[in-house]
């Protein structure tokens, strides 16, 4: 009678995998700044991208020619390792979502509980099907334990973000969505890119294709824009602590060091709009504006927002 090896191949990934995040900075790094009560969704996107990537590095460490029976990945194998490394990092994302959720309400002074996201069985299955279909060799197969994996863990975290703005817009809290495109990501990422009604959200909103790192968040009882219809939108948090540092330090200062400060006041205002206008990052907003006059600024605004507006009518990613 064979060896079952499953035991052991799921022994070797767990310990690989609490190896990986062990030493990974950047998953320290936000697992202070939760403890320390500074924690964004940002930072939970980022936590979930790191998970799937070290999970990913474990999978396919031990999942290989010489630890799987003939060389291959049988479905039977595939399907008692994979899926319960994928719903541990299910089950880690969620919680550390909900830790996050639950600093932000605090803060806003809100008293509701997260919502957990169902786990999504039918989506992970078809990913089992794929790198066990019929004469697929083990070198195809292991390219679905790469960027797919990692796909998946952000897919968890986007879950988590629409399960959860779903429910606080049900109960009256007025949500919205916001979809920041990477520095690097494609045109149909950067036209997706924005914040929104979630009733009126794009349906592609979530969507990823590969190497996707674009993130998605949202807002609950708090007055936001609508790239949309142009509602007002509250300067944030970051860009009011700057005007006051430099409201503060006014006294003192040269005039050559006021008229700096000022510019960079305007600069900064120049930087918010066009990200508000977008939903693009800080970094992105900073190099398209740089240098540009009101006039071209507005002009690159529309053209991204014109791409937006044919992207929520209807289209498709980039594969």
């Amino acid at each position: 009678m064979a060896t079952d090896v499953v035991p052991v191949l799921n022994e070797r990934i767990e310990n690989s995998f609490k190896t990986n995040v062990m030493r990974d900075r950047r998953i320290a790094q936000i697992s202070k700044r939760i403890r320390d009560g500074t924690a964004t969704f940002v930072d939970g996107h980022d936590y979930a991208e790191r998970l799937g990537e070290n999970l990913s590095k474990a999978l396919i460490q031990n999942l290989n020619a010489d630890t799987l029976p003939d060389g291959r990945l049988y479905y039977n194998i595939a399907k008692r390792t994979v899926t319960p490394a994928l719903e541990n990092n299910y089950n880690l994302t969620n919680d550390m979502a909900a830790d996050i959720q639950k600093i932000l309400d605090e803060s806003a002074g809100i008293g509701l509980n997260a919502v957990r996201a169902d786990f999504p069985k039918e989506r992970i299955q078809g990913l089992i099907d794929k790198m066990t279909a019929d004469g697929i060799t083990l070198e195809e197969a292991l390219v679905w334990l790469a960027e797919p994996i990692i796909n998946n863990s952000e897919a968890f975290f986007d879950d988590f973000i629409d399960s959860n703005a779903k429910f606080r817009n049900d109960v009256g809290l007025k949500a919205t969505l916001t979809r920041t495109a990477d520095p690097k990501c494609c045109d149909w990422c950067a036209a997706l890119a924005g914040t929104y009604d979630y009733d009126s959200a794009p349906p592609d909103i979530y969507r990823r294709h590969e190497f996707c790192r674009c993130t998605v968040t949202y807002q609950s009882g708090k007055k936001s824009q609508n790239v949309w219809n142009r509602r007002s939108w509250e300067s944030s948090s970051d860009e009011l602590n700057r005007r006051k540092a430099i409201g503060d330090n006014d006294q003192g200062q040269s005039a050559m060091e006021r008229i700096e400060a000022a510019a960079q006041i305007e600069r900064d205002r120049i930087i918010q709009n066009f990200m508000d206008e977008t939903g693009y990052d800080r970094r992105t907003a900073g190099k398209a504006t740089r240098n540009k006059s009101p006039a071209e600024i507005q002009k690159e605004i529309n053209k991204i927002r014109e791409r937006q507006r044919l992207i929520q009518e209807g289209g498709s990613p980039r594969r």
